[in-house]
């Protein structure tokens, strides 16, 4: 059985049946999904199973005493009439609160005793109707299961997802796959142990305590804040948590949608773009106090209406957005590689752990890199470090790297002039690392990445991955040979040099180049490059002077990516 089914059965508050009731339905859901409803906080993963469970039909103590629905469940139609019409696109700012607060065009289905039971005047009670099915369930659920008592974060927690979160997850789940977002949901897990634990100088954490991404797992769609503290304090916890603004993450999207919880009292928020940083979050809705019935049946209709908001915001997201907020994982020869898109600052953290597995597979060693960073912090064509540079703690390496760029495989060289600027770009990035006596020794297309390009500024390229640099001239160590290098050529001797650099970059771009450049210099430039190691004659910085590439100077060429500062 999955490692989640353990984890359940530690969870406290859970009864035989209920913990039965909930194996059944979580080994329905995608591996990831099981794991992420029982992770975190005991106390918080017992309740939202118990939610889980009121939502399936069920029994949960302590989530109200909804019977089982009988008969046809009309779910999909519900849904689909309740997200019309649908909006061409998203409201502007200033008329968000008015969209926000405006009841659904269509009534929403809701359990017929959960409808009896609410306490709502004659005018909210007209906007639902008693219905069966799922989705009517978690209406139910949503606007009339019992609040936890307490004033915790765990009680904020358990009540944000019991009357927002299970909704929209619910709501997606019932639409038709033309009309669905596909809603993935992530929650910060505050594990201390985690690879990608992003703290701020007060040691709070600087990760969102809950997001909502498309199907693809990479759209950041909205975002959440809970405490137990004060409404004040999850909007500033929102506002810390999304300083950085790029289209990298976000594309046009004039704004990100948001909700804060503290305690019992819930609010929508819209953070806008605003020069590279995000504006203080905006209010888009009353502050709803869940403790009264009319308050929450407000909260489930602007739920609904908030949904809507996603399906037209995520129409504006390009097919290349980069995952903010998300951690990218790999595994290696016996470590474990983790990229986090931060938010509260545009840059990339990224972890090896342990270091002493990677260091022993790559052959560099830490003070060696550290050094790397350090000279090359004033050179263009290849990421730096921020702040204090690389840092190990324990056997846990970490470094938050800039800038932040757009990935390889989205900025394809689509005219000789691309292919130019292309490889000046990575051909300084390797010049500063030569300069330093090393070599990269993993120079494929995945580890190349450029900034946007716009009408006024075409694309700027550097290279990535400088801790698989090593000192030039070296027999690498037996296990490390990184994809694309080629037998009985990319090495010298036994040895890489800084000749085997220029033939793997030569190696890596020739698909993508090779078929957009048409001129004579060009061609003659590609063939240099190509050179087998042992027969090349020229260096990264000789090869800069090649007529083809047009570099205006080696040490402030505006061409290349990755300007000293540049974020």
């Amino acid at each position: 059985m999955a490692d989640w089914s353990t984890t359940l059965d530690g969870l406290p508050g859970l009864t035989a049946a209920q913990k039965g009731n909930a194996r059944l339905i979580l080994m329905e859901k995608s591996e990831k999904e099981a794991s992420l409803l029982v992770s975190g906080d005991p106390d918080v993963a017992a309740e939202a199973i118990k939610a889980v469970i009121c939502n399936r039909g069920g029994t949960a103590a302590g989530a109200g005493s909804l019977p089982a629905a009988a008969g046809t469940d009309n779910s999909e139609e519900y849904a689909k009439q309740l997200v019309q019409p649908a909006l061409g696109s998203p409201p502007q700012l200033g008329d968000l609160q008015r969209f926000l607060t405006e009841p659904p065009a269509a009534q929403i289905p809701i359990i017929a005793n959960a409808l009896d039971a609410a306490i709502l005047t004659p005018a909210r009670r007209l906007h639902f109707v008693a219905a069966l099915g799922q989705l009517a369930r978690a209406v139910a659920v949503s606007m009339t299961a019992p609040l936890p008592p307490g004033d915790s974060e765990a009680c904020t927690v358990i009540t944000e997802h019991l009357v927002v979160v299970s909704l929209l997850l619910e709501l997606d789940k019932a639409l038709p796959t033309d009309l669905c977002i596909g809603l993935v949901m992530e929650r910060d897990q505050l594990d201390s142990t985690a690879l990608m634990t992003v703290k701020s100088r007060g040691g709070s954490s600087l990760r969102p305590d809950g997001v909502l991404r498309g199907n693809s797992g990479r759209r950041l769609l909205a975002k959440w804040e809970d405490t137990a503290s004060s409404m004040e304090q999850a909007v500033e916890d929102l506002r810390k948590k999304t300083a950085a603004w790029t289209q990298l993450y976000y594309g046009n999207i004039e704004y990100l949608p948001c909700f804060a919880a503290a305690g019992t009292q819930l609010q929508f928020y819209a953070i806008s773009r605003a020069s590279g940083m995000a504006a203080a979050p905006r209010a888009i809705s009353p502050r709803y106090d869940l403790t009264r019935a009319g308050d929450r049946a407000d909260a489930v209709m602007a739920t609904i209406k908030f949904y809507m908001l996603l399906r037209a915001q995520q129409a504006r997201y390009p097919a290349d957005v980069l995952p903010a907020g998300a951690v990218m994982r790999a595994h290696g020869h016996d470590f474990t590689r983790e990229l986090l898109f931060r938010t509260d600052v545009l840059a990339v953290r990224k972890r090896l752990s342990p270091w002493s597995a990677f260091a022993s597979w790559c052959g560099m060693s830490f003070t060696r890199l550290q050094e790397l960073y350090r000279a090359t912090a004033e050179r263009q064509g290849l990421v730096h470090a921020l702040e204090d540079g690389p840092t190990l703690n324990g056997d846990v390496y970490s470094v938050d790297i800039v800038p932040v760029g757009l990935p390889s495989s989205n900025a394809l060289p689509a005219s000789e002039d691309d292919a130019r600027r292309l490889l000046h770009g990575l051909l300084h990035g390797l010049a500063a690392i030569h300069k330093e006596g090393c070599v990269h020794r993993d120079l494929r297309w995945d580890n190349f990445a450029c900034s946007p390009s716009s009408p006024s500024s075409p694309s700027r390229w550097f290279l990535l991955d400088l801790e698989t640099c090593a000192a030039a001239d070296q027999r690498p160590p037996p296990a490390f040979e990184p994809a694309g290098w080629q037998p009985r050529t990319t090495l010298v001797n036994g040895r890489y040099t800084r000749a085997s650099d220029l033939f793997q970059l030569g190696r890596a771009v020739q698909p993508h180049c090779e078929q957009v450049v048409d001129s004579a210099a060009g061609k003659a430039f590609l063939e240099a490059i190509l050179t087998p190691p042992a027969m090349q004659e020229r260096s990264a910085e000789q090869l800069l002077d090649h007529e083809w590439l047009q570099c205006e100077g080696k040490d402030n060429c505006r061409a290349a990516g990755a300007w000293p500062g540049e974020r």
